[in-house]
């Protein structure tokens, strides 16, 4: 076989599937510190976040076999550690899914002036720091692009409840963003 670094996601997920220990030490490098930094920004917390990526390793080493080509390696990986970092929010029980009903108003969006006055890792700070389900569906929606459908489909709530907990995220980062600048002059 070539160099295990220049195989194509079918084929490495393949030898992974059968245990090649190349394989698998190419696919923990080739993903592991995107899946470490997706963990971090659905925990808030690093040492959780490490934790959870190494189990999502081992789940992904487990289940590598069930990969189908439909879209990329990576993007299956992230769906796996996605759906256990929720399972694990869910069972340590800091995902707090009441259904709640919210007439939509207009999102408070902080203008792009504004969220270019904040430096990027004090954006990071205020998104770790929403409540965990908020920065869940936040992540979720915002970050890995699911749409209310499919975020009410994974967390087992109504897609309008998915959609009230986007927008008290978003109000919560618009007024967090607010307070930055007022604190700081800007």
């Amino acid at each position: 076989m070539a160099e295990i670094i220049n195989i194509e996601d079918v084929e490495l997920a393949e030898l992974c599937a059968c245990g090649d220990e190349k394989a698998r030490h190419e696919l923990y490098t080739r993903y592991a510190a995107s899946l470490y930094a997706l963990c971090i920004r659905y925990t808030g917390d690093k040492e959780e976040a490490r934790d959870l990526m190494h189990d999502a390793m081992i789940k992904i080493f487990d289940t590598v076999g069930k990969y189908k080509p439909t879209g990329s390696l990576k993007s299956w990986c992230s769906r796996v550690t996605v759906n256990m970092v929720i399972d694990h929010l869910r069972k340590s029980r800091r995902m707090n899914l009441q259904p709640l009903e919210l007439t939509q108003e207009k999102i408070p969006e902080p203008q792009n002036e504004d969220v270019a006055k904040v430096p990027k890792q004090e954006l990071i700070r205020m998104i770790r720091n929403l409540p965990d389900t908020k920065r869940v569906i936040f992540n979720l929606f915002c970050v890995e692009g699911y749409s209310h459908k499919e975020i009410a489909e994974m967390l087992n709530i109504k897609e309008k409840t998915s959609s009230s907990l986007l927008f008290k995220a978003r109000a919560r980062l618009a007024e967090n963003i607010r307070d930055y600048i007022s604190r700081n002059g800007l």
